[in-house]
């Protein structure tokens, strides 16, 4: 891994490298490239890792799931080597996330901070990576922010396309599902006579919690891990070894904490009040949507047809009868197809 120090002063925004954060790979190969970078957005210094075929004119930005999640371990997901090999690719961790440095205050924990973060990174991709044609990839709490991100005009001016993986575009409608996903679990569990006295636990936790705000969200997590509900198709799932940067353990400790407590949409947590649902008409560029089948946390049934029915976008790529074994992760589960799938859409788009 090389290491740059850069002062983009045209978009707003220098970098700082910090050269104990980081570890060396092995020099990648003459067509490939791999530099690091902290991009500075006031008060906060974004990771950003680029990556992938040094020729290409092509960015995917991937943008991390959480609230308080990293890219900068996903690079070891293999579904990100095989699209190295094509396109340049764009691992940054947001603000108050993984190992983001600075100063991150809970007023600028926001949604819509996030989303000028983005555009700050959109923009790192097209001056700093030397592209010309940049997509979005999303995932998880990363597909809600792309989405609203999505929301601005200028924003999709500025991209090819949008490739959007089970996104937490209404987490209002989508916790209420998740609940009902896991209690139906439950209920199949006890008729069964498996592990009756957790399952009834269980049942009674969403009772005292029938709303559920950051501080359940933990406990919501471990129920759906037990059935599956957030990455089902484990054996499928591949790595490769790759380095990440150097960190102190509790910034991604208190990043983890903090960001899923202070983010906010509209002054509000994105826990109660993030439904984009009636914007959703606003975004017109070209789309990939992809959602798993077995996905309990952000269930595909409803969900999936409410993104499909609303978005104005008249290019939309959704298969329904795709991602069969897959929960939240496709990319992960079903990265074979999750491939070709994206290299499809970004060359139908570039």
């Amino acid at each position: 891994m090389r290491i740059k120090k850069i002062n983009i002063l045209f978009i707003g925004l220098f970098a700082t490298i910090l050269a104990t954060l980081t570890s060396c790979d092995p020099k990648p190969a003459a067509d490939q490239l791999d530099n690091y970078y902290f991009v500075k957005v006031g008060d906060v210094a974004l990771p950003v890792r680029v990556c992938g075929n040094i020729n290409s004119d092509i960015a995917i930005v991937f943008v991390h799931g959480g609230p308080g999640g990293s890219a900068q371990a996903e690079r070891q997901n293999i579904y990100w080597k095989e699209i190295e090999k094509y396109y340049k690719v764009i691992y940054y961790d947001q603000r108050g996330s993984g190992i983001t440095q600075g100063n991150a205050q809970p007023e600028d924990m926001s949604i819509e901070q996030f989303s000028k973060d983005l555009d700050v990174i959109v923009n790192f991709a097209k001056e700093v990576a030397k592209t010309n044609k940049v997509f979005i990839h999303g995932t998880s709490w990363g597909g809600g922010l792309t989405t609203y991100y999505l929301l601005d005009t200028a924003h999709q001016n500025k991209l090819q396309g949008a490739i959007i993986e089970c996104p937490a575009y209404d987490i209002v409608d989508g916790t209420q599902l998740s609940i009902q996903w896991i209690l139906q679990k439950a209920d199949s569990n006890i008729a069964i006579g498996k592990n009756v006295a957790y399952w009834n636990n269980c049942k009674n936790f969403y009772a005292l919690h029938p709303t559920l705000t950051a501080n359940e969200f933990k406990q919501h997590q471990l129920y759906l891990n037990q059935e599956k509900g957030i990455l089902y198709n484990t054996t499928n799932v591949q790595s490769q070894e790759t380095s990440i940067p150097k960190y102190e353990i509790s910034v991604l400790y208190n990043n983890a904490e903090f960001a899923p407590k202070s983010l906010t949409y509209q002054g509000q947590s994105i826990f109660t009040h993030l439904d984009l649902t009636a914007q959703l008409h606003q975004i017109k560029l070209p789309i990939l949507l992809v959602w798993g089948a077995k996905d309990g946390l952000l269930p595909k049934i409803n969900l999936a047809q409410q993104f499909v029915s609303n978005v104005g976008s008249s290019d939309l790529t959704y298969n329904a009868n795709k991602y069969l074994l897959s929960a939240h992760i496709p990319h992960a589960e079903e990265w074979q197809q999750f491939n070709t799938d994206a290299k499809a859409f970004i060359e139908a788009h570039k």
